[in-house]
């Protein structure tokens, strides 16, 4: 996919920004494990020609088991306006069997694989007590990160798809806390089909229940659950390419807040 600016994003963000100047301020940091599963398909032009069939990760590549991966978390919270961001880091290799070509990978090719895949998350929001639960809207930026190179075992060609993508969407925050146990959910959805050179969709949930044993500002653990999916077609280097691609797993962790 072309690259495009996130200041979309950022202009929307701005607003609650400027609203946290004067609030008392909260800081959350995480840092855990992610055990992810990486599915879906790719596909390539070929030199001149049209985009080929597309191609199963796990099969075509040697792609798709589950992969330890670090994950990272923060929040600044100023009691309405809330600021978060995480990061986790997918770095796999693999080997398989062409079921198509892949721009000019023939098919039937023994291919080695290798992907780095990085997911970083920004966002947003203004939270809205309702007594019980907290219910936060606002925006958030997925900014992913794309390398992804396979070639030919016997005659050595090769081709790569290098990619970052931004993809501001709305989306909302929900958070309930019973005792020592606290739950978040956020949802974010972004339909760009036709904006631009863009054709696609992105979705970003994830779940996170935290156990804080003593009171703040102590450490806490937490345990999560992350599903992001990928739908769209772009341009890498100038050939065409489509990606349907879907990344989840759980995590474990732990973190402090202050």
């Amino acid at each position: 996919m072309p690259r495009s600016s996130p200041s979309p994003s950022l202009l929307l963000c701005s607003p609650l920004i400027l609203m946290s100047a004067g609030c008392s301020v909260g800081v959350t940091g995480q840092a855990g494990y992610s055990l992810l599963e990486l599915g879906g398909d790719l596909a390539l032009q070929r030199s001149g020609g049209a985009v080929t069939g597309s191609q199963s990760i796990d099969e075509a590549f040697g792609l798709g088991d589950s992969q330890g991966a670090p994950y990272v978390r923060g929040q600044l919270d100023a009691g309405g306006p809330v600021l978060t961001g995480s990061a986790l880091w997918l770095q796999q290799g693999g080997r398989g069997v062409l079921s198509d070509g892949f721009g000019d990978l023939a098919s039937g090719a023994q291919a080695d694989a290798d992907l780095d895949l990085g997911v970083f998350k920004v966002s947003a929001a203004y939270d809205l007590d309702l007594g019980l639960v907290k219910v936060a809207p606002g925006v958030m930026c997925d900014v992913v990160a794309l390398d992804f190179t396979a070639r030919d075992v016997v005659g050595g060609f090769e081709e790569d798809i290098d990619e970052l993508v931004f993809a501001p969407m709305p989306f909302v925050r929900a958070e309930a806390g019973f005792g020592p146990v606290r739950a978040v959910g956020e949802i974010g959805y972004v339909d760009f089909s036709g904006l631009g050179d863009l054709d696609g969709s992105f979705l970003d949930a994830e779940v996170l229940v935290e156990w804080h044993p003593v009171p703040l500002p102590f450490a806490h653990l937490f345990v999560g659950y992350r599903h992001v999916d990928l739908a769209g077609s772009g341009d890498a280097s100038g050939d065409r390419f489509a990606a349907d691609l879907q990344l989840q797993g759980w995590t474990i962790g732990g973190g402090v807040r202050f």
